[in-house]
């Protein structure tokens, strides 16, 4: 892997084929993100991640389906000097840090949305371990509190054994029992 568009380009494939198999009778089922049926999880991770890659410079607009936000991101990120600078509305990080969270995110929930609709939870595992290693350097209070546009972010960390696996490792952290 030698950059974000290689380890978002299969957390896209893996969020693209789940979200294709979403059907009528799924979109009401909880999920593992409290209080969220699979209608909300999927409103929730186009509008964030629309809204986040309009942070980034991609062409995204809230109003976008997976597509056209998925094609804005292939384009966006195929273009390292895309992620230079800070992103000023989300606390002034830098926008690769930016991009690597909301890949994280996407990643996150496409498990959530696996988990949900009784498909494979399998994630790719080079996004695995990019996501395991960024979220222990994402501050302790943005990343268990709200963020700067007010929206909840992660649960507490759920204990689990040193010997599980990464992915498992990286749900855990993320509040989630896998």
């Amino acid at each position: 892997m030698s950059g974000p568009i290689d380890i978002w380009r299969p957390v896209a494939d893996k969020w693209t084929e789940l979200y294709a198999r979403v059907d009528d009778g799924d979109w009401n089922a909880p999920t593992p993100c409290s209080d969220w049926t699979v209608r909300d999880l999927i409103e929730h991770n186009l509008h964030w991640q629309a809204t986040g890659g309009a942070m980034l410079g991609a062409a995204t607009g809230v109003d976008d389906d997976w597509q056209a936000i998925r094609e804005a991101y292939e384009s966006h990120l195929s273009d390292p000097s895309n992620l230079d600078g800070t992103v000023e509305e989300f606390a002034g990080i830098p926008r690769q840090e930016l991009a690597a969270f909301l890949i994280g995110d996407l990643l996150i929930h496409s498990w959530d949305l696996a988990r949900s609709i009784g498909a494979d939870e399998v994630l790719p595992a080079a996004a695995v371990e990019a996501t395991m290693a960024g979220l222990h350097h994402v501050p302790e209070g943005l990343l268990r509190g709200r963020n700067p546009l007010g929206q909840p972010m992660m649960g507490p960390a759920i204990d689990i054994s040193d010997d599980a696996s990464t992915q498992d490792r990286m749900l855990a952290f993320s509040g989630r029992r896998a």
